[in-house]
């Protein structure tokens, strides 16, 4: 790296912080928080379903806050418990018809909102950027396995 950490560390820091509170000001609306829309981000992803303790993992949180969400989520009904197919002991969270609503309207508020700030990104900046995000996460994966 050629710059110095202390000028990226606070553009960092600086780009976090506007990130982070134009999202929040969105996902508020819809009364969730970044590990709400995370958590429904893994189950849209999974499309079966998804284990409760699969989620945990991705999202490095204990299983009984997951619980504890998808039963609030349950309750708003946009989530639902299903049997998993392959394991009748098994159940997976899955999105409700309003819940798979929820999803596209809020990624279309996100993303209407979010627009200023990337001005001037390309398609492949962004997706340089989310490279650089995942080998980031990745690498301190594999310190931490060590």
């Amino acid at each position: 790296m050629n710059l110095p950490t202390y000028i990226t560390g606070s553009m960092q820091s600086q780009a976090y912080r506007t990130l982070r509170e134009h999202v929040y000001t969105v996902l508020e609306q819809y009364e969730l928080t970044p590990t709400y829309w995370s958590m429904l981000g893994s189950i849209i992803e999974a499309k079966d379903g998804v284990r409760q303790v699969e989620i945990a993992r991705e999202l490095h949180v204990k299983a009984p806050l997951i619980t504890a969400m998808a039963k609030h989520l349950e309750d708003r009904n946009i989530v639902q418990i299903v049997q998993n197919q392959f394991d009748a002991r098994a159940k997976l969270l899955a999105l409700t018809p309003e819940g798979k609503k929820l999803i596209k309207q809020i990624e279309t508020d996100l993303h209407s909102h979010l627009q200023q700030l990337l001005t001037g990104l390309t398609e492949d900046d962004m997706k340089t950027y989310h490279k650089v995000l995942t080998t980031i996460v990745a690498n301190d994966a594999a310190i931490a396995k060590k």
